[in-house]
């Protein structure tokens, strides 16, 4: 595999060679885009995996110390792509032969999972942006050296948090709380909606793409965040049918709407301006546990792709 779990440090270059790489290998089935660059100019990179006419949308690393779930997304995009390519070379299993009967369960349960990717993958084209904020995922993981452009470092260095729990881009906003939606009020007299290049990336492709569903990965607490005080009941039902399903895979909580926004919260979340703008369904899953701290440790990599790796063919098929 490219995506090496065990890598030491998964540094924003490596996730762009690998991407490259990938791109490369699996040419037929993953496409590698630039949707945009940052303040401190990395391209915000989008792999395209599948050619299907349908579309759904999973984001990672929105905020710089969440930084397992770049990886995983990363793995579990060449997962799918090698699934599908082993299915290509398998396809007698399933349209001339049966099965081989001297095939251990594992192998037989990975061909009928490859049927089922192949299937996907042929129905959905899947949008995945694994690393919205590659600046504040920098920073999180080397500190704020990693700010190229000095006066946006000698600014960071001023809100006086330490580069581990740094959750911001390089100007030092959430880009979480940046997008335009009826709950958004500024939290402070500077602020105004969609003013970042990473919200304005995002918000191009889901207005180039017909999106389907959309689910954004932060961390931490092994939850789902289904409801929106702001859609309607009809709306909420339905989230609230999918992210059950997705709970019972995954065996995460799913969060009551109290807990929608916590007390004081700006709103602006990536999912609040994706429901309320094309009334499709947007969730937020959580990974890792609720008291990890940061910086998240790499043990988090391996479990978390097991959590997750029947998420996005579970979407699809909750969603067509």
């Amino acid at each position: 595999m490219i995506v090496d779990l065990e890598d030491a440090v998964y540094s924003y270059d490596k996730l762009i060679a690998n991407g490259r790489a990938m791109a490369e290998k699996y040419h037929k089935i993953i496409h590698y885009v630039t949707i945009g660059s940052t303040h401190d100019n990395r391209d915000i990179v989008m792999l395209k995996l599948g050619y299907g006419r349908k579309y759904m949308l999973f984001c990672g690393g929105v905020h710089g110390r969440e930084t397992i779930n770049p990886i995983v997304l990363m793995h579990i995009t060449e997962y799918y792509a090698e699934l599908y390519t082993k299915h290509t070379v398998q396809k007698n299993y399933f349209n001339k032969q049966k099965p081989d009967v001297n095939l251990d369960m594992e192998e037989y349960e990975q061909i009928i999972f490859g049927n089922c990717i192949y299937e996907l993958l042929s129905t959905f084209t899947i949008l995945m942006i694994p690393l919205l904020n590659p600046d504040g995922y920098m920073v999180s993981l080397n500190g704020f050296d990693e700010i190229r452009d000095s006066t946006l470092k000698e600014k960071a260095l001023g809100r006086n948090i330490i580069s581990e729990e740094w959750k911001y881009n390089a100007r030092g906003v959430d880009i979480n709380r940046n997008f335009p939606c009826r709950l958004w009020r500024p939290k402070n007299p500077t602020d105004y909606v969609a003013s970042e290049n990473e919200t304005k990336a995002l918000i191009a492709v889901f207005n180039q793409y017909k999106v389907r569903g959309f689910i954004d990965f932060h961390s931490r607490g092994k939850s789902i965040y289904y409801y929106r005080r702001s859609m309607s009941a009809s709306y909420n039902d339905r989230q609230l049918r999918v992210a059950k399903r997705l709970a019972s895979i995954i065996k995460y909580e799913l969060m009551p709407p109290s807990d929608e926004l916590e007390p004081g919260d700006t709103g602006g979340n990536t999912v609040h301006y994706f429901s309320e703008h094309f009334n499709k369904l947007a969730l937020t899953i959580e990974t890792v546990d609720e008291n990890a701290a940061f910086p998240l440790e790499h043990r988090y990599r391996s479990s978390t792709f097991e959590e997750l790796k029947l998420v996005f063919f579970e979407f699809g098929s909750l969603i067509i």
